[in-house]
């Protein structure tokens, strides 16, 4: 999008007219933006004096722009959400003006309000996938299982980690046969007692082959 005319701003008394459209009240604002190139970047400006309309319009469309071009570069990563953080200041001051009057110039469109545009909408939606990828598998009750003796499991860890599976004594995935835990010798292991349905000792022996 091309960037509006300036026109120098006109005072009326003591209150200045916006430098697009030429409507008061108008409040002086420097938005800024930010465009990741890659290996470069590129820090981007408008300023002048804002009417409401015209402010608020300007700093959404920059805004909007930075959260899709703002991101291209390692140092633009940080330089981004610096800059939207800087366009604060100057979107308060423009909020708080009065609606404005006596236009001279066609005012800019404001369109739709930074988060409904479609560069938040993405950024929110790829934020909401990550936090479920991350938030959701903890929400999800795990199983333990538990076994008992003359059950026969497979253990996905290496001796002495545990992460045991109970399978069909018959299976060829079957890796050992369960005891009590006073039957223990030689190139047996004792079984966490977390795996235990009676809460008693256990040992695992290797099935013969």
């Amino acid at each position: 999008m091309s960037t509006p005319p300036h026109h120098p701003p006109t005072s009326y008394g003591s209150v200045a007219s916006c430098h697009i459209c030429g409507a008061i009240p108008a409040v002086h604002a420097v938005v800024r933006g930010h465009r990741g190139l890659v290996v470069t970047l590129r820090f981007l400006t408008e300023e002048g004096a804002f009417c409401r309309t015209c402010g608020t319009a300007t700093y959404r469309r920059m805004t909007s722009d930075t959260l899709w071009q703002g991101w291209w570069g390692l140092l633009s990563v940080f330089a981004a959400p610096v800059t939207m953080v800087m366009n604060i200041g100057a979107r308060s001051r423009i909020r708080a003006l009065p609606h404005p009057v006596g236009n001279l110039r066609p005012q800019l469109a404001p369109g739709r309000r930074v988060l409904a545009r479609p560069p938040a909408l993405v950024i929110m939606a790829a934020l909401v996938v990550a936090l479920g990828a991350v938030v959701v598998p903890k929400l999800i009750p795990h199983t333990q299982p538990t076994f008992t003796a003359g059950d026969c499991i497979r253990n996905h860890a290496k001796w002495p980690e545990q992460d045991l599976e109970e399978v069909g004594c018959s299976s060829p995935e079957a890796e050992y046969w369960i005891s009590d835990g006073d039957k223990c010798w030689g190139r047996d292991w004792l079984l966490y007692l977390e795996y235990s349905a009676e809460k008693k000792t256990l040992c695992a022996h290797p099935m013969s082959k």
